[in-house]
């Protein structure tokens, strides 16, 4: 039977004991989502937040404290070992072998599972990660970006249907991490999940079709960077440039409509103008055909979104600043 990759969580906890301190450390608070197949899902949050915790507890590397979480619709804690061999997992360190070749790598954790013919599922990998020509050298020998390439490989040698990647270009140059996120875009398919945890927000807003983003061990806020940008940002900002300046007496009526929220002209070019609009898919007909109407000439129109940067520090400022006002109503 063909397995549909599938990942659903529930309140789910994991508290560790600071036996040194005497207190309990809760690493993920009580977070639910659910992954659909096809799909690639990112984990944002600063050190700490809790993303490595939770993908170890999904991949069943760690129980959980309480709460639920089920990949293929079967409740890791009572079939972990079963779903594992369905599962790849790259951490922060690449893990291979450094004295071993890539091949020896390949083969060596190809072993572990019961693919029917490993040397020829070997070299399908080398050729879809691009590393045929270097199947035959040490791994130690490789270049930071070629070592992750080859740990992606080994990750991948089994063709699992959920694959998670801690920090899967951390430590690359611009152009090994290119490459590396070429990679990841070419796993997604209709019977896959791809979940990455990292720090590095443009990557993430690139690749992924939706993220959470996490702090303390919760999830602040879930779904894409258009969903987070309108649920944080509220309404929705246009572009349009024009091949000469907007009249006041046009700036004005635009200003009076009922569904403009803000009107703002860029100060050091006057032909650009930003628009505020409630429902941009609805109205951005609207303006337009006014500036037609009005003889102006459009060069562009095109929305504006803010970066997934600008919503992660957003977030960050709000949840720190409800912690000192819940630490201030405490002391007082």
């Amino acid at each position: 039977m063909k397995i549909t990759a599938l990942v659903d969580v529930k309140n789910l906890t994991k508290v560790f004991l600071d036996k040194k301190n005497k207190r309990e450390i809760r690493a993920v608070d009580g977070i639910s989502f659910k992954l659909n197949a096809g799909e690639i899902f990112g984990f944002l949050g600063p050190n700490g937040a809790g993303k490595t915790t939770t993908i170890r507890v999904l991949a069943g590397l760690l129980p959980p404290t309480s709460g639920y979480a089920s990949i293929f619709g079967q409740d890791i804690e009572k079939v972990g070992d079963r779903v594992r061999k369905h599962i790849g997992f790259l951490t922060e360190n690449h893990g291979n072998y450094e004295n071993l070749t890539v091949y020896e790598n390949l083969h060596f954790f190809g072993s572990f599972y019961d693919i029917d013919d490993l040397d020829a599922r070997i070299s399908a990998i080398l050729e879809e990660i691009k590393l045929t020509d270097r199947k035959n050298m040490k791994v130690g020998k490789l270049s930071k970006g070629l070592k992750q390439r080859a740990a992606l490989a080994r990750v991948l040698i089994h063709e699992p249907k959920i694959v998670f990647l801690d920090e899967p270009t951390a430590a690359l140059d611009p152009e090994a991490a290119v490459n590396v996120r070429n990679i990841i875009r070419t796993l997604k398919s209709k019977d896959k999940i791809i979940f990455i945890n990292s720090h590095n927000l443009e990557e993430v807003q690139k690749v992924c079709d939706r993220v959470a983003i996490l702090n303390k061990g919760k999830i602040l806020r879930m779904g894409s960077a258009s969903e987070l940008n309108k649920d944080i940002f509220g309404s929705q900002e246009l572009l349009i440039k024009t091949k000469s300046p907007i009249p006041r007496d046009l700036l004005a009526a635009i200003s009076d409509l009922d569904y403009i929220k803000n009107v703002r002209v860029d100060e050091s070019l006057e032909a650009n103008l930003y628009l505020h609009l409630s429902n941009l898919e609805c109205y951005t007909p609207e303006i337009v055909k006014l500036l037609v109407n009005n003889n102006i000439p459009i060069m562009e129109v095109r929305p504006q979104s803010h970066s997934l940067e600008e919503i992660y520090l957003t977030l960050m400022k709000e949840t720190n600043e409800d912690l000192i006002i819940s630490q201030n109503k405490e002391v007082e």
